[in-house]
């Protein structure tokens, strides 16, 4: 939030041209050091003009998307402190790069390409990280309580949390108290961990992409109190980026047994007994006809 002795901001039309743009009123708070996005953003655009990699005829939401840090929804601009934005870019290079993130602000910088992050057929696809960190964190809220969820943004597709968040409210309209789930294609973890905050008695998260995988284990420490763990074993997890037979990564014991996978799915029920309920949430116009036949065995089955 701004504070109180931050200026109003001057609205900015993000499709005018460059060159149009009047920015006084635009600048770092003398008081609390925050400055507004569009400050930012401004400032990115005038650096790759001079990289040769905009023109100043372009408009600003030329530069790319701005992803703060911490994904919180709120009903105002933000203001941004130190290394709170993340810029995910086409026109970009390494050069450009390096100079971006000397913006105080701007904390990592992100090569997008067409592929989806973390979508996989043959292979699984990332998007570059050229300089600096693509570390990010979700807030997500559900009735049972919040968590946060950590990702590394150019290797996991992008979810950002709203105020009404159809996939938890989705949970929410479940019996899960007391019942085993499987999170079955569980990305970061976000969906079986609020499974363990609704009081499951055991969460077993599985998915086939390694860095989703690798995010789940930093998110179980991270929300290891919230969710009432008492300890945390962590296995080999191999070098394999995309999973074929199950391998138990990890396992935490506390207020819920949990067991995290890294693997097919269709081949998880080889390593997992059939649970109380499966939760499916695949990418949108993904086939899930083979995946649903392979977790028949399981009582319910839901797609998220």
């Amino acid at each position: 939030m701004a504070c109180r002795e931050c200026k109003n901001e001057p609205h900015i039309d993000k499709k005018a041209p460059r060159r149009s743009l009047e920015i006084g009123g635009l600048e770092r708070c003398e008081h609390c050091g925050k400055a507004p996005l569009d400050l930012v953003m401004l400032e990115a655009m005038d650096l790759l003009v001079e990289e040769g990699l905009r023109d100043d005829r372009e408009p600003l939401r030329s530069v790319g998307s701005p992803m703060i840090e911490i994904g919180y929804p709120l009903p105002y601009p933000p203001r941004l402190g130190d290394s709170q934005l993340i810029l995910l870019m086409e026109r970009v290079n390494r050069s450009a790069a390096s100079r971006l993130i000397e913006i105080p602000e701007v904390k990592g910088v992100i090569r997008r390409s067409r592929q989806i992050p973390g979508v996989v057929d043959k292979k699984g696809h990332t998007w570059e990280l050229l300089s600096g960190c693509d570390m990010r964190c979700d807030i997500i809220q559900s009735i049972y309580g919040d968590l946060v969820i950590y990702k590394n943004q150019s290797k996991i597709h992008i979810e950002f949390p709203r105020e009404s968040y159809p996939k938890i409210r989705i949970l929410e309209n479940l019996r899960i108290a007391g019942r085993s789930v499987i999170d079955g294609l569980c990305g970061p973890g976000t969906l079986g961990l609020v499974c363990v905050l609704a009081g499951a008695k055991k969460v077993v998260m599985n998915d086939i992409w390694l860095p989703a995988i690798e995010n789940v284990l930093i998110n179980l420490e991270a929300n290891r109190d919230i969710l009432g763990i008492d300890s945390i074993e962590l296995f080999d997890r191999g070098d394999e980026q995309v999973g074929g037979s199950p391998r138990l990564v990890g396992r935490a014991r506390g207020a819920c047994e949990i067991e995290v996978y890294h693997g097919d799915i269709r081949k998880l029920f080889s390593a997992v007994s059939p649970q109380d309920i499966c939760i499916l949430d695949h990418f949108p116009g993904a086939p899930l006809d083979e995946i649903r036949r392979a977790c028949s065995s399981c009582d319910e089955i839901v797609v998220i």
